[in-house]
């Protein structure tokens, strides 16, 4: 299935009929989940959309990992606040990026993060049905993830995965770096970039679509939730165009 992430001020109508899937991204604003929500919220009951809707959890300096007792459960309330949102709106899954910092490089940061997850998630888990997805940001490759959904090992926590995020940030080749996640995947996220920066271009822009990397792994995401990320949304009726065109040559 295929859909689009909206601001949900800004949902595209005239785009719905095209779509399977609606990809709500306001959680993941700062200070979002510290306003008013319930009127959004109301909107989006009201509206009855006949989509499947895959909500975007809190991110900005979010890090499940931590071990300062009050990161953690000020990182808990953002969390919580996010999948209480995501249910009140209907939605099958929420994904929360990861804020792991591979960059740091030494094995016991990693371990922390790790075991800190592991704890924390299966925490949260104790309190929702709703399926929790953590998708790569930073990371270079995805172990550290599939070593979190391992631990936690539970029916309701996978990982996504962002195609644009391990194209520039991932030092193993995009096919390499799903296979491994595949197993624990649901959601893709896709959006364009030169491989330099997180750009979230179109797809139609940058060098995404047109490398061998991308063309291995086309026939790999086929089965899952493809979800359309690009900043710009003036152009959404040709990034579905795009992917369509891939989807039906592979």
């Amino acid at each position: 299935m295929v859909g689009i992430g909206f601001d949900l001020n800004n949902i595209d109508n005239d785009i719905l009929d095209k779509i399977d899937i609606l990809n709500i991204e306001n959680p993941l604003y700062p200070n979002y989940l510290d306003s008013e929500i319930q009127a959004d919220i109301q909107k989006i009951i009201t509206a009855d959309y006949k989509k499947a809707i895959i909500t975007d959890g809190a991110y900005i300096d979010i890090n499940p990992g931590t071990s300062e007792k009050a990161v953690r459960e000020l990182t808990k309330q953002k969390v919580i606040r996010s999948i209480q949102f995501a249910e009140q709106i209907r939605s099958q899954e929420i994904i929360f990026l990861s804020t792991f910092l591979p960059m740091i490089k030494l094995s016991s940061y990693e371990d922390a993060f790790v075991q800190n997850s592991i704890s924390f998630w299966k925490e949260v888990l104790k309190n929702t049905d709703i399926h929790i997805s953590l998708c790569n940001t930073f990371e270079y490759n995805p172990d550290i993830l599939i070593r979190i959904a391992e631990g936690v090992n539970n029916k309701n926590f996978g990982l996504a995965f962002d195609i644009g995020h391990a194209f520039v940030f991932g030092h193993e080749p995009l096919k390499d770096f799903f296979e491994k996640l595949e197993p624990y995947c649901n959601t893709v996220y896709l959006h364009s970039n030169n491989g330099d920066i997180d750009s979230h271009l179109n797809l139609f822009e940058g060098t995404l679509i047109n490398s061998i990397e991308f063309q291995k792994i086309v026939l790999m995401i086929k089965n899952k939730n493809i979800l359309l990320k690009p900043f710009d949304k003036s152009n959404l009726n040709k990034n579905l165009q795009v992917l369509n065109d891939i989807l039906s040559k592979n």
